[in-house]
Parts: structure tokens; sequence; C-alpha cells
């Protein structure tokens, strides 16, 4: 978004700015107009960031409800053993076949055909990601206070 709004070649007021040369008559108000782009630009900046700690808080607040809603169902005395535990058997199990098929491909690259093993490959790479949501999920985001959060 930066780039569509001040370009490659410099901010958005030095473009405007040799407009402006041209337009104005006086010193004071080609001033009085630099003034105004340079509050605008500024506040473009503070609103670009102000957006970005709401998604960071969005985010946030999303992992604590999912951390919140697995506890309650962990700790209810209404619900089976399948139900308390169905989260944690498919994290389990999702990262049980990541490593098998990291086994697979490591140790049999042979034993599997060429369009298999692209196949194999796709799965383990969908498999990798969500091993790292679950270890996220379980062991808490791999993010210091300081980090910031990816945008989408």
């Amino acid at each position: 978004m930066k780039n569509l709004i001040f370009g490659r070649q410099g901010s958005l007021v030095a473009s405007v700015g040799n407009i402006l040369d041209n337009l104005t008559t006086t010193k004071g108000e080609k001033l009085q107009l630099e003034l105004e782009l340079k509050k605008a630009e500024y506040q473009f900046q503070s609103d670009a960031l102000n957006q970005d700690v709401i998604r960071q808080q969005n985010i946030l607040a999303d992992k604590q409800s999912a951390r919140q809603m697995a506890t309650a169902i962990q700790t209810s005395q209404t619900n089976g053993r399948l139900n308390r535990n169905i989260s944690a058997f498919l994290a389990l199990i999702t990262t049980g076949l990541s490593f098998a098929l990291f086994f697979v491909i490591l140790f049999f690259p042979a034993s599997l055909e060429d369009r298999g093993k692209d196949i194999i490959i796709y799965i383990l790479g969908v498999l990798s990601a969500i091993v790292t949501q679950v270890f996220s999920f379980y062991f808490g985001a791999s993010l210091s206070p300081g980090d910031k959060i990816p945008s989408s």
C-alpha cells in the first residue's frame, strides 16, 4: 500500500510538491500546502500503525479464545473422553504422520514413484504447516513481546 501512495521515486509530499510549485503563486501558499500535505502523510502513517496494532490484538484475542475453549472442554465433566481429548488426538496423529512421511522420504526415496513422490511432498508440506500450528497452540507462539505479528 505504501508503494501505491508514495511511489518508488520518493514521498507523496515531494511528488505533489512539484505540481504545487506550478499552481501556487506565493511562498506562503506553498508553505501552507506543504504543511497540509505533511500532516496528511503523518496521519496516513499513524492510521496504518493503528491498523497494525488492532490486527495484532485481534490475532492474540483469537488465540486466547481458542485456548480458553480447549480448557473449558478439557475440564468439563459432561464431555466424554473422546470429546475432551479429540484435539490432542488429532495433534498427535498429525505430528506422527508428518514424521512418518519424513522418514519414508529420507530413508526409502527409491520406493516412491515419481508421481507419488510429488504428492507425498505436497502432503508433507501441508502437514508441516499444521504441525507448526499445533506446536504454537500447545506451547505458545514463538513471538517475543517485541516481535511483530505478520499481517495477512
